[in-house]
């Protein structure tokens, strides 16, 4: 390791725009790109950043935790937690027949999903065993328990997103403002709460890049072989990071050292495959329920472009700044990143558009692009640090994404089920938010209504805090009144230092990039 030397801006990174002056006063100054572009790291920084994104992230999950619902309604996810039930009791993969397909043995049903989500829900279900037997709540807590992981993934998305955002050579303030943004200011709001696997599909990829532009080809590979576990169809975006790697120079040998997690995740699903269906390539989609690609890709891209119930541009407007963000970046010699990121999502986007059901099934927005709406938005921090403008305007567009998709947040997305209008392809905003007053007044009387302990939860807001109510009486008012206290004030602690931390960039320290 050679000595290590304070590194100074040259006159040719700094942004060469009007009003850097007053961005820099601010703390919206472009770093060096050297990280990104040269295979350095700055150890001094880097530091002081992960303790920002770790204080980022936990607020972000904290504040997705005060607006859970603490129970699993979806179909997907009620089969994945079905699967770590079966593990925790019985020692089974087996679910039950509603929420599985059938088995090589024709008798036992299976989870046709990917194995992660699973994994990672054992914990929190044999946790909350006891206090269950006690209670002879095990179902209800069990379904809580497992319903906490996604605000702790959303979290982490966040702080990844803040990772990358650093790596592309973003100050703080921007960073953080595109990966608070994109969790909480986009539709993907809602699924920081939801028992889906796309948001555990797109950490893995955003991990991915920030790794892979670090130099640390390993750990990116341990980054997309969790998104194969997540989701099988992820092994797709293989190829990508391995041009990706070779068009930065990084030569073969930083391909080979991303391929052992990958031949583990690989080895996972084929065992996984074998011992529900005994066929090592049979994922569980079959026909007629999944007849598979199927729709015209014509059809599936206007549908996610323009569709008023799945346009990526009505449910993440700042997905508008991207062209204009890879544009700039692809001039200032960032090539290699933006083509990946592009790529990645032009995977994601036609995988989606040519699926049997590209509208992602009942759910809120264009839910099976996910990763790579993520992914692209991943590309504005640098973009909008130059100019106060585009701070502004960025912010803007993710409060409008926000306002948008919290209407997700309180009704349940299923709502718009009971009188589904004829044609529509997922809820509507405008009738997301008209089904808002009748849920509350159900909300409120549920208390008082032992009916509605077993009534459909649609018919009540998706908050956890109603949710203890109507199922517990008024006697849940004591739980939700305390945890959201407790929520509320952990939350206003971590967020209370960021103001702060992130109004400084730190001094930025190299050393040689180590691959050990």
């Amino acid at each position: 390791m050679r000595k290590e030397t304070p590194i100074r801006l040259s006159n040719r990174f700094r942004p060469a725009v009007a009003g850097t002056g007053d961005l820099r006063r601010k703390g919206f100054v472009l770093r060096s790109p050297e990280p990104a572009t040269c295979g350095r790291r700055y150890i001094g920084a880097m530091v002081d950043d992960r303790s920002v994104a770790l204080r980022l992230g936990a607020a972000v999950a904290l504040f997705l935790l005060l607006l859970g619902q603490a129970q699993v309604t979806v179909l997907d996810g009620s089969s994945m937690l079905a699967v770590a039930q079966g593990l925790v009791h019985h020692g089974t993969l087996a679910v039950p027949p509603e929420l599985g397909v059938v088995g090589d043995d024709g008798f036992h049903y299976y989870s046709k999903y990917g194995i992660l989500l699973p994994l990672l829900s054992l914990v929190p279900v044999a946790l909350v065993q006891p206090i269950g037997l006690v209670t002879g709540r095990v179902g209800l807590l069990e379904a809580a328990a497992a319903a906490s992981i996604m605000p702790l993934v959303g979290g982490a998305l966040a702080a990844a997103l803040f990772a990358l955002g650093r790596r592309l050579n973003a100050p703080r303030k921007a960073a953080a403002l595109v990966a608070v943004g994109t969790v909480l200011g986009t539709y993907v709001l809602p699924y920081g709460r939801d028992f889906f696997t796309e948001p555990l599909v797109a950490l893995g990829l955003v991990v991915m890049i920030e790794r892979a532009l670090a130099g640390r080809e390993l750990q990116a590979g341990l980054a997309l072989a969790l998104a194969v576990l997540a989701r099988p169809q992820s092994a797709a975006f293989a190829p990508l990071l391995f041009a990706f790697l070779l068009l930065r120079g990084r030569g073969v040998a930083a391909v080979v050292r991303t391929l052992p997690p990958l031949a583990l995740a690989a080895a996972v699903t084929v065992l996984y495959n074998l011992a529900r269906f005994n066929d090592p390539l049979e994922f569980g989609y079959k026909a007629p329920a999944d007849p598979g690609f199927t729709t015209p890709l014509w059809e599936g891209t206007k549908g996610l472009l323009f569709s008023p119930e799945k346009s990526v541009f009505l449910f993440a407007p700042a997905i508008v700044l991207v062209p204009l963000a890879a544009v700039a970046l692809w001039r200032r010699g960032e090539r290699a990143i933006v083509g990946f990121a592009l790529a990645l999502f032009a995977t994601v986007f036609v995988l989606a558009a040519t699926w049997w059901s590209w509208m992602g099934g009942w759910s809120w927005g264009p839910r099976l692009i996910i990763p790579g709406v993520i992914v692209v938005l991943g590309l504005l921090a640098p973009w909008i640090a130059e100019r106060t403008e585009r701070v502004r305007l960025a912010a803007a567009l993710f409060a409008v994404g926000f306002v948008l998709s919290f209407s997700a947040v309180l009704a349940p997305a299923g709502a718009q089920l009971l009188d589904r209008r004829p044609g529509t392809d997922g809820p509507q905003i405008v009738r997301q938010y008209a089904k808002l007053p009748g849920l509350s007044r159900n909300s409120v009387d549920a208390a008082d209504d032992p009916k509605a302990r077993d009534a459909d939860y649609r018919r009540y807001l998706a908050l956890w805090q109603a949710n203890a109510v109507r199922k517990l009486g008024k006697g849940g008012l004591i739980p939700a009144v305390l945890g959201t206290l407790l929520l509320l004030a952990a939350l206003i602690a971590v967020a209370r230092p960021l103001v702060r931390e992130l109004g400084a960039d730190g001094q930025e320290i190299e050393t040689d990039e180590d691959h050990s």
